[in-house]
């Protein structure tokens, strides 16, 4: 990017003030400043000796070529909803890229312009990163079908945001419904179920986050279950066991189960009888550990443990997931993270 390109305060306002995940807006800003570790900027660093784009293999690899005219992700443009011809533009780096966009919004009909423009360069580059470092194909129907999914995500959260607006009279339920981080030195471990009545299968999920919202463990199960409670049941022990093997002592178990987490704190009331067991299993292992406790959370606040068990009963869910969550799940975990 040429130094005469600077941008203004407005201007850098504008970008923080999207409603996007906080890891596109960082890819964008890391753009604008040219400071994306493109085969150019390398070179620059001495870190490599070779620019030419291992994607074409026909021009040196900077980030306006990758992002936009390599003549692998010009097609992506074009077949995208913004129906972009980048070599029509002319545009010289991002910054001009960024300049056009936001005049271009302001005389548009399309919605969400920047928005869409922003995810598709977010998908081109991981796409980019995959094929770098993992060798993947670099797969422009497949870049398409991922934007989509995750336009359709945004889309999704901002029309939930804008029909649903905050009241300060719900806020205190918003609180309890939503999912908290735990204190500082503990770690939250959600746990879901996913149950299928006619097989009798059952997938099981656990979440561990810590007090700064990160994803730090994640594991799926299948068993074989009478009923969702002893499937619940079932995740919710093994999730204790997991973290006594993993030598965890400060651990918050958190269910949507409301029975479930009532009778692992020690009710009174009898437990249901086709879980009396693992009840028992469940108090023996926490009795042992004096910083576990238990913690009933509504749905919503369970989403992304959910989100993992109904995926991978349907078996959509990668084996990487915890590693390198899908767009939907980052999406989720983003979401928990800033409530």
């Amino acid at each position: 990017m040429e130094r005469n390109n600077s941008v203004s305060p407005a201007e850098w306002k504008h970008l923080w003030k999207l409603k996007l995940p906080l890891k596109v807006k960082v890819f964008l800003w890391r753009a604008i400043l040219n400071r994306l570790p493109t085969l150019d900027n390398l070179l620059a660093k001495r870190v490599v000796n070779n620019v030419l784009c291992q994607i074409c293999q026909q021009a040196d690899e900077s980030s306006i070529h990758i992002l936009f005219y390599c003549p692998y992700v010009e097609p992506i443009w074009f077949g995208s909803a913004l129906g972009l011809i980048p070599r029509k533009l002319r545009l010289r780096n991002f910054v001009e890229w960024w300049r056009y966009l936001n005049t271009a919004a302001k005389q548009t009909s399309t919605p969400f312009l920047i928005e869409q423009w922003a995810i598709i360069s977010w998908n081109v580059w991981k796409a980019r990163n995959r094929k770098y470092f993992e060798q993947s194909e670099f797969n422009p129907n497949q870049i398409l079908i991922r934007y989509n999914g995750m336009f359709q995500e945004y889309c999704l959260w901002t029309s939930k945001d804008l029909l649903n607006p905050p009241k300060k009279t719900m806020v205190r339920k918003q609180i309890h419904s939503c999912w908290t981080r735990p204190p500082p030195n503990f770690m939250k471990i959600n746990v879901a179920a996913s149950y299928a009545s006619k097989s009798g299968l059952a997938a099981l999920a656990m979440v561990g986050r810590n007090s700064n919202g990160e994803l730090l463990v994640g594991r799926t199960w299948r068993c074989s279950a009478s009923s969702p409670l002893m499937a619940e049941a079932t995740v919710l022990l093994r999730a204790i066991q997991s973290a006594v093997d993993m030598g965890l002592n400060y651990v918050i178990f958190e269910s949507d189960n409301e029975a479930l987490i009532s009778c692992a704190q020690g009710a009174s009331k009898p437990s249901p009888w086709e879980i009396s067991s693992i009840i028992h299993n469940i108090r023996g292992l926490s009795s042992s550990k004096p910083s576990y406790s238990f913690s009933f959370v509504p749905r919503e606040g369970n989403r992304v443990a959910d989100w993992v068990a109904c995926a991978t009963i349907r078996e959509q869910c990668p084996y990487y997931w915890a590693h390198c969550p899908p767009n939907i799940l980052m999406t989720l975990l983003l979401k928990d993270s800033v409530t």
